[in-house]
């Protein structure tokens, strides 16, 4: 590149630094006003994002609403915001597969959904980064064709980073087969989407004021992703809640997910990951609006923003320091009140042990002594040294082994595969140890045999079957069966079968979805 043309680049970025435009605050569904803001630098200076399709970055100023410049400033501030919060919370670089820039694809086609992909994977039409979608829907009220862009809400696109960011945090999630695991993502992106919102002053005073300062209640920040919700429920009125994609102001309790059904309507508990991960988000509402209130009694909006980045760091920091077991729920949770004791003292104790108890993540004999939870504990201290030493996509050495996982062969032909075996990516024996509260609270360790393993193992390759989200791949039943024809129903598969030794298969992630 020309000297004269670097010129022009920098002159072209410093002008849209100083300019200005207009973006959503919220979801576009979300009942805040449109709110006018400094044009985002983009790639940006840490976690950068760069904005790939469009190729060209329309003028940086006010675009008028439901425009192609106006979505598109609206995804890239949506953008930085997030990244930034997140860079601030602990996460410095993408998955070394993902590479020094997040690749982003405003409009990839036509589908009511977005993704998060580490790699391409052209079989699947599937790319790397994030990539978000459109299409039309009759509104069955009005009976108007309504058309949705699901990078124009800020939800969406701090959702899909959020798997971006967790992906850094915890690379061994996104091929483990758990079933918390793979919800414990989504709640992480719904998590992401309502910090993102709440960094914006309006927001917090906004939401203040719909809640009376208890941010646990039902709100426009509560209620991520109202416009897809909406779109999806014209099509399929019970897939997700009534209100929203998913609102994380809910009562649901956590309960053992292999009691659960595979799917099943959004009024009731499955575990399939969207629907499960919204146990584990209520508790998080809950304990962001009790460390809100632990800061004051009639919290202010510069309390809402400390609570925020105080989250952001607790959640960054717990979830290197989980061990991956089949319980990841309770695992962070536990590792959530281990964090604070370490970075804030323990000032969060009572809120976090409280919500986290409620919602069943954690043994209610936590609530005795939450204090003793690890503050200034050897086992605090040696997590704050892994944390520090962790970088993007690094594996970093665990005393626990929590970041281990093994391969493991289960029966492929109960599943309908048609094929003997088939090889999933699952948690190793030591990974489903005895977490601090279960210590405390002297529960005996959890059993771990090979066949309640292989239990879990099925059940999560039966939900992904049954939703379709398996793509059969290269193997000879590639083209034919009951898999195969499911696989159909799905614009886009987030599994896939790679053919393996002696006509076996070994399932390997693709993608995570928003829904």
């Amino acid at each position: 590149m020309s000297k004269k043309t670097t010129a022009k680049k920098a002159k072209r970025q410093a002008s849209a630094r100083r300019a200005t435009i207009q973006a959503w605050q919220t979801d576009p569904m979300g009942g805040l006003p449109i709110l006018q803001r400094p044009a985002p630098s983009m790639p940006g200076r840490t976690l950068r994002t760069k904005i790939i399709a469009p190729a060209t970055a329309p003028e940086a100023r006010v675009h008028s609403a439901g425009s192609a410049g106006f979505r598109y400033w609206t995804a890239a501030e949506s953008l930085r915001r997030s990244a930034a919060f997140w860079a601030a919370s602990g996460a410095k670089a993408w998955h070394r597969d993902v590479g020094a820039s997040l690749p982003v694809r405003l409009d990839d086609g036509v589908d009511l959904n977005a993704y998060y992909a580490r790699t391409d994977f052209p079989a699947e039409d599937i790319k790397q980064g994030l990539s978000f979608f459109h299409d039309t829907v009759r509104d069955v009220t009005s009976g108007r064709n309504v058309t949705v862009f699901s990078g124009e809400s800020p939800d969406v696109v701090a959702h899909e980073l959020g798997h971006a960011v967790l992906d850094t945090l915890k690379p061994v999630l996104f091929e483990i087969a758990s079933i918390e695991a793979a919800a414990f993502h989504e709640s992480f992106g719904d998590m992401s989407a309502i910090l993102t919102a709440l960094q914006l002053p309006t927001v917090r005073q906004a939401v203040l004021e719909e809640t009376d300062g208890n941010l646990r209640r039902n709100s426009s920040v509560s209620r991520v992703a109202e416009q897809l919700g909406f779109a999806i429920r014209q099509r399929s009125p019970s897939a997700v809640d009534r209100d929203s994609l998913r609102n994380a102001a809910n009562t649901f309790l956590y309960v053992d997910p292999l009691t659960l059904p595979a799917s099943g309507p959004a009024s009731q508990l499955t575990r399939a990951p969207h629907n499960l991960s919204r146990v584990f988000t209520g508790a998080f509402l809950e304990a962001l609006g009790g460390m809100a209130l632990t800061l004051a009694a009639s919290p202010a909006s510069d309390d809402v923003e400390q609570a925020t980045a105080d989250m952001g760091r607790l959640l960054a920091r717990a979830v290197v320091d989980a061990s991956v077991s089949s319980k990841f729920f309770q695992s962070v949770a536990e590792q959530i009140v281990l964090a604070d004791g370490t970075l804030f003292g323990g000032k969060y104790a009572e809120a976090l042990t409280s919500a986290f108890v409620r919602r069943n993540l954690m043994p209610v004999g936590s609530l005795a002594a939450p204090g003793a939870l690890g503050v200034g504990s050897a086992r605090a201290a040696a997590a704050a040294a892994r944390f520090s030493a962790t970088s993007g996509g690094r594996r970093v050495a665990r005393a626990a082994g929590g970041d281990r996982a093994v391969r493991i062969a289960i029966d492929g032909g109960s599943l309908g595969l048609g094929m003997k075996t088939l090889y999933v990516c699952a948690p190793s024996v030591d990974d489903a140890g005895v977490g601090p509260a279960t210590m405390m609270a002297g529960m005996a360790a959890r059993d771990t045999t090979s066949s309640q393993r292989s239990t879990e193992l099925h059940a999560f390759c039966e939900a992904l079957i049954v939703r379709g989200r398996v793509s059969m791949g290269s193997t000879k039943q590639a083209k034919r069966g009951l898999v195969a024809a499911l696989s159909k129903t799905r614009k886009h598969a987030t599994h896939y079968l790679a053919p393996a030794a002696n006509g076996a298969a070994e399932l390997k992630r693709i993608a995570f979805e928003c829904c």
